[in-house]
């Protein structure tokens, strides 16, 4: 049976399963940082709350504007005052200030530069960036999340010296240690950097010595162009796959930039060693991937198939340009697979709760009520032929095993 909604924008359905790493965690990667929210309470509240799900709610402070400090113009005028009465507050000044403002912040056009200026020449010792929190900007070229992840990497200086390493940029969660990117790296005399490496602020900046960004989330190209213009750091686009012709190929491709010969054949070798190993096990029960689980949701769904895998589910907001080639084979040619609108009100009538699925996400293991949920977000720290292993691996257990999704969505911290 297929079921590919419309993709229209409509009134969207947002599910208790649905959520991901809002911005208070993702800015708090940047080390010695801290955040100051300013905005209305509604909107406050939300952070806050973001702030105690994930541990972090002692590198978040708060300025809570009404409608008179709105009408008087005073607003822009709040925050250099409340800047102060932070820093008297926190004793010791933090490196960075990441200042975050809410939609209300586009609609009266504050004057950011300036701002950051006036507060830079005060606190010299101080970087100040102005961030958004403004679901308002989602459907526009630069979303809450792209113009993070730029200021976040704008904080590092050009280097004349390069050294031997590359960065990993755009994914939250560090690369698990056991992947093979790591040993083929260090094997050719590099090294690989993130910023969950990094405790320290001045240890963060040498990530601007590396020689290649390696790009693993579309959410962090433009920071990435724009490292490349300013920094002088090229970036290659490197967005996981489970597909082992694309993964040889990403190798390639990166032996041919990095000028160095890399021998992937028994990485390959294990991994489909493993895909085999699933496959006995799991036969042909049907399996369901959803969007927040892998980054590239109809690509996995057609290595899955080529493997030999039955998949009948997939749940998706709109397709993705950096896999429109997996998507159309899907829509095209595997009819009996159920494409949903993950967003989308109609779901509120849970008319996907006839059949049981081996689950690759929190979203349709809510929206099918499946037992059997792999508890994964935005590819984990899987990654290449390591990755697909990780993958089978975790879809075993659950499908061996039924968790408790509410305890799962718990775990993760999601955060709408």
């Amino acid at each position: 049976m297929s079921c590919c909604c419309d993709f229209t924008s409509t009134l969207h359905y947002v599910s208790p399963a649905h959520g991901g790493w809002g911005v208070i965690r993702i800015a708090a990667l940047v080390p010695e940082s801290h955040q100051l929210f300013v905005s209305p309470f509604a909107c406050g509240r939300h952070g806050a709350l973001g702030g105690a799900i994930n541990g972090i709610k002692d590198r978040v402070s708060y300025v809570y504007i009404d409608e008179g400090d709105i009408v008087s113009g005073g607003y822009e005028e709040l925050i250099p005052k409340a800047v102060d009465e932070l820093f008297e507050f926190l004793g010791k000044r933090p490196k960075v200030l990441l200042l975050f403002v809410s939609c209300l912040d586009d609609l009266l056009g504050t004057d950011h530069e300036a701002l950051n200026r006036v507060l830079s020449e005060k606190y010299p010792d101080v970087k100040f960036r102005s961030c958004h929190m403004n679901p308002i900007k989602m459907d526009t070229k630069f979303p809450p999340g792209v113009t993070l992840q730029n200021n976040m990497y704008s904080l590092l200086e050009r280097s004349e010296t390069k050294d031997r390493a590359v960065n990993l940029i755009g994914n939250n969660m560090p690369l698990d240690r056991g992947c093979e990117l790591f040993e083929i790296m260090a094997d050719n005399g590099f090294g690989i950097r993130h910023i969950t490496d990094f405790d320290k602020f001045d240890d963060f900046k040498s990530m601007s010595k590396s020689v290649l960004n390696l790009l693993l989330s579309p959410v962090a190209k433009y920071a990435s162009t724009e490292m490349e213009k300013n920094l002088g750091i090229p970036f290659m686009e490197a967005y996981n796959t489970y597909d082992i012709d694309e993964i040889r190929r990403f190798y390639k491709d990166l032996g041919d930039i990095l000028g160095i010969k890399i021998d992937t054949a028994e990485y390959e070798k294990r991994a489909v060693k493993k895909i085999g190993e699933t496959l006995d096990i799991i036969g042909g029960f049907p399996i369901a991937i959803d969007y927040q689980a892998v980054k590239k949701p109809f690509t996995l769904a057609a290595a899955l198939i080529k493997y030999g895998f039955n998949v009948g589910f997939i749940m998706t907001d709109e397709p993705k340009s950096i896999e429109k080639e997996a998507y159309e084979y899907i829509r095209n040619s595997q009819k009996q697979i159920r494409i949903v609108n993950a967003v989308h009100p109609d779901l509120v009538k849970f008319e996907n709760r006839d059949r049981q699925y081996l689950c690759v996400g929190f979203d349709c293991g809510y929206a099918t009520g499946s037992k059997n949920v792999l508890d994964i977000l935005e590819d984990e720290s899987f990654f290449g032929f390591y990755g697909i292993e990780r993958l089978m691996d975790g879809m075993i257990n659950a499908f061996r095993n039924s968790g408790d999704l509410k305890e799962m969505i718990k775990e993760a911290g999601l955060v709408i």
